[in-house]
């Protein structure tokens, strides 16, 4: 509850405020009510079953995890979701010089590409000298192969289950020393340390002006908690203990953040409503805080 907390009222805050003004794409906003129908029904799951009830609630989460990851796939092969290419080293082809038909002083156009390099060269008009000119070749760097990029990706998810076993293990420490409850630790601490990388990635997509990306690092990290996670905890976990460990007002702020995330997604934002986010994170984060006694003591 604490991660899919912090990682729409942090995260994606943190991203809007570095955004500005910004609009979603459709993609967007079908995933933003996703999440808000999956939230509702992990939490309804968490708060009714029990029994052998409780374990098909968890098969169930599982299979939508399923479902959402083969969505996605399938649409990442169907190009629908790769990012947009920049522009390259020969976009002044959009101009009129570029082409022949338009040349209206009697010289001809002829373009020779390259794997590298995109040049023109012009045909002399009628008297004058031909000449011979040269054509440069501009040299591009050379990328990497997938092997580069695949191994890259599995050093960081190896570095981040380290840093997240390091980061739980000291913030239970350190909440234990100021007499926190383990539900407080859970939904303030833990959390905010565990949902670093996606705070990142929303800052980093707001200042780019890429909405779609602050969109998959906090709801897509959240669409995960609710399926996967809630699945597995559904058929391992203790259901009287997982009960225990939350209140009502930590479902209701979980789901609120489910519902303010769509709301925003399917209107549109700006960076006050990023700072409306950052703001509602910190009330929380102060309530648990005062509510656990803690510090108080």
């Amino acid at each position: 509850m604490g991660s899919s907390i912090a990682n729409i009222f942090a995260a994606f805050g943190l991203g809007l405020l570095f955004a500005g003004p910004i609009t979603f794409d459709r993609s967007s906003k079908i995933y933003a009510a996703l999440l808000l129908g999956l939230t509702t029904t992990f939490l309804l799951f968490l708060v009714l079953f029990s029994g052998v009830l409780k374990r098909l609630a968890g098969i169930l989460l599982v299979l939508l995890f399923v479902v959402y990851a083969a969505s996605v796939a399938t649409l990442i092969y169907k190009g629908s979701l790769v990012a947009p290419e920049g522009d390259s080293d020969g976009s002044s082809s959009d101009s009129p010089d570029d082409t022949s038909d338009n040349d209206s002083s009697g010289y001809g156009g002829k373009r020779i590409q390259g794997r590298s390099s995109s040049v023109s060269m012009g045909q002399p008009g009628p008297g004058q000298p031909r000449t011979k000119r040269k054509m440069r070749r501009i040299k591009r760097p050379r990328q990497k192969p997938t092997r580069y990029h695949v191994i890259k990706l599995f050093t960081g998810l190896a570095a981040l289950l380290l840093a997240s076993y390091v980061v739980s293990h000291s913030a239970a420490t350190i909440g234990a020393s100021l007499s926190l409850p383990d539900t407080v630790i859970g939904t303030t601490l833990v959390s905010f340390a565990t949902t670093i990388p996606e705070k990142f990635v929303a800052v980093m997509g707001g200042m780019k002006k890429q909405p779609g990306i602050m969109v998959a690092t906090s709801v897509g990290s959240n669409i995960f908690l609710a399926t996967l996670c809630g699945g597995v905890l559904f058929l391992g976990g203790n259901l009287g203990e997982m009960q225990a460990g939350f209140t009502a007002r930590e479902a209701l702020v979980m789901w609120s953040a489910a519902a303010i995330v769509c709301g925003i997604v399917l209107t549109g934002a700006n960076r006050w409503v990023g700072g409306g986010l950052l703001l509602c994170y910190v009330t929380f984060f102060g309530l648990e805080f005062s509510s656990g006694g803690g510090l108080a003591r």
